[in-house]
């Protein structure tokens, strides 16, 4: 299978666009020549230290578990837990079957969980979860039994049907919503295949660039692999024949340090947050962190003197090897990236476009700030079970997100046009929130909006009225009421309780930015 370097127009989802005329048009052409790296380690965790060929014959062990449950080509199976070698085997288990995996977050609140699959209609739960609740009738698989079907061996990695259609669904990932419980986003084989290509081709390691016998790239992955940023990495790996280090329990600087040094790690993508604590750790000069030659940035806002730190802390990094990138779940990756160069010469940008991607500003203001707009072979499919969408008749994606062009070309993200806020990568709808704290007896009014934060990039924080005649709920009170209802990360950190009304502006919105100002006057 060749894949192609060079873009066309053509056409994809009934519209014009940019494509690799050379691509996988099937999942066994995306992983075909992954053979000749059978010999070599592929995940490795605490003691686990996994081959490719360990990991092909696992996956035939998997599917072979699963047959029990008749699961059909082209139905969901729902994959919720954390990570580990066992996800990554379920994940290629349930691709092995022509079924559609459905990665849920496992930092969900029961509620979210219970709303997000039943949303789906999977024909099956695989989870390391012993409290899940799901649809009557629907099998509930432990990921955990997965880990004794490594030990064996293959040469060949396993048969993967499918799809009869490149627009066929590959996987449906989830994203907060603007409003309301998460979103599914339903990615078709097209656009997971487009963005591997968009990555491959701009690092040059398409399959036949690679050199079999050369050295092994090794990449730390501490973001959960149900994020569409890890699963593309790990996608990556697959076919180039790296090496993925996956660390143990919840994100740990000190781990993190420890991991780079003991495992020689080459390439670390993370969220700004992670690379703060781990350049604010005591003993970041006590490791020998020589190895890291690449630490991309992404899932928010990535400031000019977090880059200026991490060049003079990892002098390596300076010329190249940082980057800043750009994207989101319904574009199933990445829609641009900055390398060192162009980060150095345009600062606060977040690059310019990969290959296939057209970018474009919606009713751009006097400074040329609109909203973004991306068409791209890599834009999903849609939401799962919401019929009208944020991809108009001619395939733009409406990002949410405001931003301009310079005159090269390179993309400024100006801020966000919905009502969200990102803390340390996560995104957290506040129209959610703000519904979990009005649903409290005692609460009248409720405003949640972003604050900026040194570390998490922003953080959650609270306004509420609570009801005349009535003794003030506590933090703890409204704390201990959102449990369970939202998931731990969109839990306030800081609060006004209070009984005077919230301001407004005209049409009685509320008015954040004035709540957000008294924030910062305290």
């Amino acid at each position: 299978m060749h894949w192609g370097e060079h873009v066309a127009d053509g056409r994809y989802a009934g519209h014009p666009g940019l494509i690799y005329p050379e691509r996988p048009g099937t999942f066994a052409e995306l992983f075909a020549g992954t053979q000749r790296w059978a010999q070599r380690t592929f995940l490795v965790q605490g003691a686990r230290r996994i081959t490719f060929g360990s990991f092909f014959a696992a996956v035939d062990a998997a599917r072979a578990r699963l047959l029990p449950l008749r699961i059909a080509p082209g139905e969901r199976v729902v994959l919720l837990a954390y990570n580990s070698p066992d996800w990554v085997v379920a994940l290629w288990a349930i691709w092995s079957l022509g079924a559609v995996p459905v990665l849920g977050n496992r930092w969900w609140s029961p509620l979210e969980a219970e709303h997000s699959i039943a949303l789906v209609a999977p024909r099956a739960v695989i989870t390391d979860a012993d409290d899940v609740a799901v649809p009557a009738g629907v099998p509930v698989h432990a990921v955990g039994d997965f880990r004794d079907c490594f030990g064996g061996f293959s040469a060949q990695p396993p048969a993967l049907p499918g799809p009869s259609d490149e627009d066929d669904p590959a996987a449906v990932l989830f994203t907060s919503g603007s409003s309301g419980m998460p979103k599914g986003v339903e990615l078709s084989f097209r656009a997971v295949v487009a963005n591997q290509q968009n990555v491959l081709v701009r690092s040059r390691q398409l399959p036949q660039q690679l050199d079999p016998h050369g050295s092994q790239a090794v990449n730390l992955v501490c973001t959960p692999l149900f994020h569409v940023g890890a699963l593309a990495t790990l996608l990556t790996q697959m076919i180039t024949g790296g090496r993925i280090v996956l660390n143990q329990g919840r994100f740990d600087a000190g781990q993190v340090l420890g991991l780079i040094q003991a495992e020689g790690v080459q390439r670390w993508g993370a969220v700004p947050t992670m690379a703060v604590r781990v350049l604010e750790h005591p003993d970041f000069d006590a490791f020998d962190l020589s190895s890291l030659q690449a630490f991309p940035l992404g899932g928010a806002a990535v400031s000019p003197v977090l880059l200026e730190r991490l060049a003079r802390k990892l002098p390596q990094l300076a010329r190249r090897g940082l980057a800043n990138t750009w994207g989101m779940t319904e574009g199933a990756g990445f829609f641009t990236v900055a390398g060192s160069a162009d980060l150095s010469h345009h600062p606060g940008s977040v690059g310019r476009a990969y290959p296939t991607v057209e970018l474009s500003i919606a009713d751009p203001d006097a400074e040329g700030v609109g909203e973004v707009l991306v068409r791209s072979p890599t834009v999903m499919r849609g939401y799962v079970g919401i019929p009208d969408g944020p991809v108009d008749s001619n395939g733009w994606l409406h990002t949410g997100d405001l931003g301009h062009l310079d005159d090269d070309g390179y993309l400024y993200i100006d801020g966000r046009s919905k009502d969200m806020v990102i803390r340390g990568g996560e995104n957290i709808a506040c129209p959610h929130v703000e519904a979990a704290l009005l649903s409290h007896p005692d609460v009248v009014e409720a405003a949640a909006i972003g604050l900026p934060h040194p570390d998490l990039g922003e953080e959650l924080a609270a306004v509420v009225v609570h009801r005349a005649g009535k003794p003030a709920p506590s933090e703890a009170d409204l704390i201990g009421h959102l449990q369970g209802a939202v998931a731990y990360f969109a839990i306030p950190t800081r609060w006004r309780i209070r009984e005077r009304p919230l301001p407004t502006v005209a049409g009685e919105k509320v008015d954040k930015k004035s709540l957000a100002a008294e924030f910062g006057a305290r």
